[in-house]
């Protein structure tokens, strides 16, 4: 058990949090009394991960405040620890929250290991979450359903009479006895049984909370106002204090739950990645306790210039605009709409792409934007035989393409590769723009653009993609992936021998909706094992181009090495079939993928040496090639065997 005692400590670990507990202290929240129902979103846990703190469909979420510092939330760990194993993961999540604002991430993730509390951990050194509910004892638990409606609150069960008095004959399971009413669907016979334990701790005090003109103008500027201002893909505007103000609350719950702004990497997994979005620990005290101080406006003085954003090339006039032929119409409702339209480049001879910009037309409905480079004229003939304007598209273009153009979402900058190094736009190729559109209740059009920029200086290296995934089915002529319905929790394995010596500039992990998270990670010869990027809330919805502020050699004999899992079960709100049924590989929306991108050069390659070409791709589609020869082969000796 974690125990703080002395003032000294105390103040040592205050310290090491540093201004993010200060700033989360700016005002005790008051003890609510317990609201009937409650809006719940993700939290960052100790370890970095997000827990989603919403009930599955049909099911039911329990959180239990307990203390490391309080003895009665110690002894019920055996108990919560058979709860969590009682219930169907898919239907029933149990989560901790830690109320100590005191103790390092540390303390608390070494206490649950010590303690063996094998659910996910959330923090609420603020206190804002125990105020929501009105918690005000630790232990003390909640169980929500589905619909957001607290079903019973109270005490774990009988075991203590009072503080320090054990009860001899213990036989109530009221925590046990609610999750399992509400998951038969009937009314929870007990729904509130004062809880015994310890008074949670108060947070800690500061006499002058952040106000908007000082602290919270800045923080939405540098980080919001990209997508939140008029005439953005964001649903309001965030950029004076009245739209703010009003919407105080809600934005330290996103903030909190790290789900605004959107940045889905988990921190301090991989290298260093470029346009890093997620906002720090501080930014997010900041936010949360000018939520609970009452979202004081401030000194007109203290407010900043407004932010200003280009509205023309921010690179400059692009070498070649690349844009659809006429506007495309967005319906007013609907599901989301995915579009490839194919423009001609009509380019006399091989170019080098140095630098590219995406203009989003219509920024109200275009979520993000792909673009591909097609040589084969495959993406011609989709678009002649789906009517209308481009062809209908969900993962990608659906034809085997050339290369890629890098792609845009909300907060991206303008993308420029390193001096020398180049994206290959061939002679007559093609670029399928892929847009993906949200309906916003009117119709819409748009014509986004893409600016290229051809280089200026010589070009040595060529940017491919390799590609790790599942075991190829050579009969089947697909990667394996097999998804059986209702299973929440699907592992998938994959990877990629690197071939060549290589040196890796970006990631792209890439899954369809019932994604639940993804590791990318490479083994280098020597047995030694890195990190790439980890996704561990997936959302097919926010999937992204991660580049390396430092590229990363790979190489040969290193293999690139994915482990994902998938939810299968009606639990996933995301679930495209209801009920669930079988999924495998396959483009549509209905079907999954799996696949870990990774952008590469050729290590040493030089091509401004007379008799250098580059031969990546031909390397990459040989090593397929051997793969499913070899595969094929296996195939035939066990079916000889059999």
């Amino acid at each position: 058990m974690i125990r703080v005692n002395s003032a000294s400590s105390r103040r040592r670990i205050i310290g090491a949090l540093g201004v993010a507990v200060v700033l989360a202290a700016a005002a005790s929240p008051v003890r609510a009394s317990v609201p009937q129902r409650v809006e719940l979103r993700a939290q960052r846990g100790p370890d970095g991960r997000a827990v989603e703190l919403k009930a599955p469909r049909n099911g039911a979420t329990a959180l239990v405040f307990y203390s490391p510092e309080c003895p009665i939330s110690n002894a019920y760990s055996p108990t919560l620890k058979r709860l969590a194993a009682d219930f169907p993961a898919g239907l029933v999540r149990l989560v901790g929250v830690c109320v100590d604002p005191d103790l390092s991430d540390l303390d608390v993730r070494t206490h649950a290991k010590d303690f063996g509390l094998a659910f996910p951990i959330v923090r609420d050194r603020s206190g804002l979450l125990a105020a929501k509910l009105g918690a005000t004892i630790t232990p003390e638990a909640f169980v929500i359903d589905d619909q957001g409606r607290i079903r019973y609150h109270g005490r774990i069960d009988d075991q203590f009479a009072a503080r320090g008095k054990a009860n001899a004959n213990p036989g109530a399971h009221e925590l046990s006895d609610a999750l399992t009413a509400v998951l038969a669907g009937r009314d929870v016979a007990v729904k509130q049984c004062a809880a015994v334990g310890c008074p949670i701790p108060d947070p800690p005090k500061k006499e002058t909370a952040p106000s908007y003109t000082k602290e919270v103008s800045r923080i939405l500027q540098k980080n919001c106002q990209e997508c939140h201002r008029k005439g953005q893909v964001g649903p309001f505007a965030l950029e004076n204090y009245e739209q703010a103000r009003k919407r105080a609350e809600d934005i330290a719950s996103v903030v909190e739950g790290r789900t605004m702004p959107p940045w889905k990497p988990v921190p301090g997994v991989g290298p260093k990645l470029k346009h890093d979005r997620s906002l720090s620990s501080a930014d997010v005290a900041a936010l949360s306790a000018w939520a609970a101080a009452g979202a004081p406006e401030g000194n007109a003085s203290d407010l900043p210039s407004p932010a200003q954003f280009p509205e023309d090339w921010a690179l400059g006039a692009p070498d070649l605009v690349v844009e659809p032929a006429a506007d495309f119409a967005i319906p007013a409702e609907g599901a989301d709409v995915y579009r490839c339209f194919v423009v001609p480049t009509n380019l006399p001879k091989d170019m080098y792409i140095s630098a590219i910009e995406y203009r989003p037309g219509n920024r109200k409905v275009v979520h993000h934007m792909l673009a591909y480079v097609d040589v084969s004229g495959q993406g011609r003939k989709r678009d002649l035989a789906d009517a209308g304007l481009g062809y209908e598209c969900f993962s990608g273009p659906g034809v085997e393409i050339h290369g890629d153009l890098g792609g845009w979402a909300p907060g991206n900058e303008p993308s420029r590769l390193p001096d020398g190094i180049g994206r290959a736009l061939p002679k007559g190729a093609d670029v399928i723009v892929q847009v993906h559109y949200h309906t916003n209740g009117k119709a819409e059009t748009d014509r986004s653009r893409i600016g290229l920029h051809f280089a200026r200086k010589p070009i040595r290296q060529i940017l491919h993609w390799g590609i790790a995934i599942p075991p190829w089915e050579p009969k089947k002529d697909r990667p394996k992936l097999d998804l059986p319905a209702g299973n929440s929790n699907v592992e998938v394995k994959g990877g990629w021998p690197v071939p060549v010596d290589l040196v890796a500039h970006a990631i792209t992990p890439h899954m369809h909706l019932l994604g639940r998270d993804m590791t990318l990670t490479v083994t280098f010869p020597d047995g030694r094992v890195e990190d790439l990027v980890k996704i561990d809330d997936w959302d097919f919805a926010w999937q992204n181009t991660y580049y390396f502020e430092k590229p990363l050699d790979l190489p040969k004999g290193s293999v690139v090495k994915l482990l994902a899992h998938f939810d299968n079960s009606a639990g996933n709100l995301r679930n495209p079939n209801t009920p669930p049924k079988p999924v495998s590989w396959g483009e549509a929306t209905t079907d999954e993928m799996c696949i870990g991108f990774i952008a590469v050069t050729k290590k040493g390659q030089d091509l401004t040496k007379a008799g250098e070409t580059d031969d990546l791709l031909q390397i990459f589609h040989q090593q397929r090639e051997e793969g499913a020869r070899r595969l094929g082969e296996q195939a035939k000796k066990a079916s000889k065997k059999k």
